[in-house]
């Protein structure tokens, strides 16, 4: 079976499928991310965006094998904060910033945008992955901003650290000046924003921190951007991305680069076919390095930007060049034996939080595979006990919490050959003491509560104290899905539990 990065050209074109390139291509299709090997569920429904074009931070790590990074500075990050964060790339954001940003972030908390959920981005590192970026004939670069969920912006701003920034403390506001802003820039259809500023005249490696107010509300989000700049002068290589090498071939699979002109005309195909089984990496570093002595044109590798040499590096956060002023395309196939495609594994849950001991019902059977392949399933749990480790819907018993707890869950789905594994969180907090008094019974009184102090009593029987300002405005929003107190995806967000 083969499939293919971009369905860019022509009707002749066939290939359909996952990508072996997430980059920065205009046709680049978000969706084809999902089969990577490693999923996860993310209970926040409010995500976002990110910037894309170059990649930031956050959106690096995610594109990078999120559960075991091979990237020193993205496993720093797991190991600060978890790999959620990471799935939750679309979300750095303050609900009640309101264009005051500098009151609600704070310094050395810039990337993180003051949440801990995602302190592993402030981390004072130099190696954070940085993409060369070089101006157009005009001076300015055009960034692109993914967008899950557009919004009426009031505007975007962009910062960038000043000369001499080394990196060695975590980013304040003090090291960064402001380079652009814009306004309510429109949305294509791809839910990308096409951000077209002025690059300052700054070089070497930098951060670009970017907000972005909305018009209809007072949140706003926040995006860390790691990049490199050269004297001003355009770079004879443009950046087409990463080669996305996270997934395992089995042998006599087939990688094949494709390079097309701006007139969509083929004009060179080289193809690398594995001999044996090749984890990501090996067959990652393998292919860049056929392609580097073979190619007219590509180079694979990492780029740097002192000698413009682009060398490929054993392990992955390899990316496709090609000559700048031949404005080429690039695709990227991947074609297996017999057609076998790895499995997606897919968990529901319900509930996903519990106050006290209390069952919560697991499910497979979204899990599907490309070849309708028969699957198997395995259960592991962080805490509790499983009623079965091995069926399609199982049940995990939980005990009451002696304090809150996450308990992650994690489903193993596999063909009889390839694998893919995703995980899911149960949100659990010890069991209330009960009695007390209470302002309202919820949902009554909605849109009175006063943070800091109205206390509600929720549907679980417990007592629930809206949280103090800003959080606390949450109270009031009249959406019992998402912050009922005790049972809402988001109720955490809101409430505090008494």
């Amino acid at each position: 079976m083969r499939q293919t990065i971009f369905p860019l050209v022509r009707e002749s074109r066939r290939h359909l499928g996952r990508s072996a390139l997430a980059g920065v291509a205009a046709s680049t299709s978000l969706p084809l991310l999902l089969l990577a090997t490693t999923l996860s569920l993310s209970s926040n429904s409010f995500a976002h965006g990110t910037m894309e074009v170059p990649e930031s931070r956050i959106y690096n790590c995610f594109l990078n094998n999120p559960e075991n990074p091979s990237d020193p500075a993205c496993a720093a990050a797991k190991a600060t904060s978890g790999s959620q964060q990471f799935y939750d790339w679309n979300e750095i954001n303050q609900a009640s910033a309101d264009g005051n940003h500098r009151a609600l972030v704070p310094d050395g908390q810039l990337c993180s945008a003051g949440r801990s959920k995602y302190a592993g981005m402030d981390l004072a590192r130099s190696d954070w992955q940085a993409t060369p970026i070089t101006p157009k004939a005009d001076g300015t670069f055009d960034f692109r901003f993914y967008a899950t969920a557009p919004h009426s912006t009031r505007e975007w701003v962009f910062y960038i650290t000043r000369q001499g920034y080394t990196g060695s403390e975590p980013l304040k506001w003090s090291d960064l000046f402001e380079f652009c802003r814009l306004g309510n820039e429109p949305v294509g259809a791809d839910k990308r924003y096409t951000l077209t500023c002025p690059l300052p005249q700054v070089t070497g490696k930098h951060v670009i921190y970017t907000t972005w107010q909305r018009n209809d509300s007072t949140e706003a989000f926040y995006t860390c951007t790691d990049v490199v700049l050269g004297d001003g002068s355009s770079s004879p290589w443009a950046d087409q991305g990463p080669l996305d090498a996270q997934n395992d071939l089995v042998a006599d699979s087939a990688v094949t680069l494709r390079l097309f002109n701006s007139a969509g005309n083929d004009l060179e195909t080289l193809s690398y076919t594995l001999s044996e089984d090749a984890t990501g990496a090996d067959w990652g570093y393998a292919f860049a390095q056929m392609v580097n002595s073979q190619s007219q044109y590509a180079r694979i590798g990492v780029l740097d930007p002192d000698s413009g040499d682009i060398t490929p590096v054993s392990g992955g956060n390899n990316r496709i060049y090609t000559p700048t002023e031949m404005s080429l395309a690039v695709e990227v196939d991947i074609e297996t034996p017999q057609g076998n495609l790895p499995p997606q594994a897919v968990i529901t849950l319900t509930p996903d939080s519990l106050s006290g001991a209390g069952s919560v019902s697991l499910s497979a059977t979204q899990s599907s595979d490309p070849d309708s392949d028969p699957l198997s399933y395995s259960w592991a749990s962080s805490a509790g006990s499983l009623a079965s480790s091995t069926a399609v819907e199982t049940t995990l018993q939980l005990d009451a919490p002696a304090t809150a707890r996450t308990v992650t869950v994690e489903l193993t789905v596999s063909d009889g050959n390839l694998t893919s594994t995703a995980t899911a969180v149960v949100s659990q907090q010890p069991t209330s003491t009960g009695g007390g008094d209470y302002d309202y019974v919820y949902p009554q009184g909605l849109g009175n509560y006063v943070p800091g102090e109205t206390v509600v009593q929720g549907s679980d029987g417990n007592r629930y104290q809206c949280r103090p300002f800003p959080q606390g405005q949450w109270c009031n929003i009249n959406s019992a899905y998402h912050y009922a107190p005790g049972s809402g995806t988001n109720w955490g967000d809101a409430w505090i539990a008494l």
